[in-house]
Formats: structure tokens, sequence, C-alpha cells
């Protein structure tokens, strides 16, 4: 059990690595929006925490985004540690079982909020869009937009597949089989024929967990025919 959870950690791992880096490099960047004044005859660009070649009176982005953006940053760097915590707890096939529940559970809680951090992180960059639309944008709006993206894409992906193995389960669940046999007898001190009729049906069948079910199920009819 320890080896298979530690190469499922470490491909979640790695399917949330490219959302932790674009998304980090777009939140700590100022490089979010163009900003030039008529005061001002340098560059002045305006970020999410802070600015760059802006005067004093130069606000920000606002509280809205930074709430926006920090929430969407802090719910991604939540669950790639709750990943790495889950490696490190199935390391040894010898773990207490209780601190392996423990892990699991986290790390299920987090990959359970890892979509809306993608729907924060794309609402935090519309707002963006809303309120500074006459302004050029910074390569650090297009790199948090491309990581909010990559999320909605990996949420979409996930749900495409569950929909698909739900279809395929629900479709073989259903499937039987069966024979039927009939046996004749006569009975000459009654003067009439029993006729006896076995019928035998299979169902398979797939559980929750993924294993095969298969059933017998035997029918037997006896009639006297005189």
């Amino acid at each position: 059990m320890g080896s298979e959870s530690v190469l499922v950690g470490c491909c979640i791992s790695c399917l949330l690595l490219p959302s932790i880096v674009l998304q980090s490099c777009g939140f700590f960047s100022p490089y979010w929006i163009y900003y030039k004044s008529d005061n001002s005859t340098t560059e002045c660009f305006r970020g999410v925490l802070y600015n760059r070649g802006c005067s004093d009176d130069v606000k920000g982005l606002g509280a809205t985004i930074l709430g926006l953006q920090a929430t969407s940053f802090a719910i991604i760097v939540s669950t790639t540690l709750a990943c790495i915590g889950f490696i490190c707890c199935n390391r040894n096939d010898d773990d207490d079982d209780d601190d392996v529940g423990c892990c699991a559970m986290l790390g299920g809680c987090m990959l359970c909020l890892y979509p809306v951090a993608g729907i924060i992180g794309f609402s935090g960059c519309m707002v963006v869009v809303a309120d500074f639309g006459d302004h050029d944008k910074g390569w650090a709006f297009y790199v948090s937009l491309s990581a909010s993206c990559y999320v909605i894409v990996q949420l979409m992906i996930c749900c495409c597949l569950l929909c698909k193995k739900k279809k395929e389960d629900g479709g073989s669940s259903g499937e039987s089989g069966g024979r039927e046999v009939t046996q004749y007898e006569s009975n000459p001190s009654s003067g009439g024929v029993v006729v006896g009729q076995v019928m035998e049906h299979h169902q398979i069948g797939i559980s929750s967990t993924g294993e095969l079910i298969v059933r017998k199920l035997q029918f037997t009819r006896i009639f006297h025919i005189s």
C-alpha cells in the first residue's frame, strides 16, 4: 500500500506544480498593470502586493483583488503541502494506520478545495479587467490568469473522466446470463409424467471498490402431468 500511495501522491504533486509556480510568480510580481500618470515621467507598474516605479500617491490594485489572489494562492500552497505530507506519511508500509488516515483525510479535503482556488483566482483576474480595462496589462496578470485557467481545465477533465467511469460502471453492472434445463421422468404407478424444470442465472456486477461480483441463482419448478 505504501508504494502505491506514494506514487499517487507524486502524480498529484506533479499536477499541482505548474499551478503553484505560475500563481507564485504572478502573486509576488508588481507587473500587473502598466500605469502612466500625467505627473510621472517613469514607468509605473501596479501589483497585488506592491508597486514599482510609482509615486507614493498611487495605490495598489485594491483590497478585493488582494483578497481573492491571496486566498487562491493560500489554497494552492496548502494543497501542495498536504500532498507532500501524504507522501511522507506513506513512505513505509509499517506506518501507523491512524497517521496514514489523518494524512489521507487532510489531503482529500485540500484536493476538494483545490478547484475553488482556480475559480477564486479567475474571479480576481476578472475584477482587474473590470477595474483597469483601459490600462495595459503586464505579464504577471497573464501568468496568474493562466494559473487559474490551468486549475479550471484540470477540474473539467476530472469531471469528464468521472462521468465516463460512472457510465461504464452503470453499463456493466446489469449484465446477466443464464440457462434453462428441462427434465422429464415417467411415473407408471401414478399414470403420469413428472416434469422438472431447472433455471440458472448468472449476474455479473462491479462493486463501488472495483471488485467483480458474480451471483449464481438457481430456480427449480416441478410439474406433474397426469
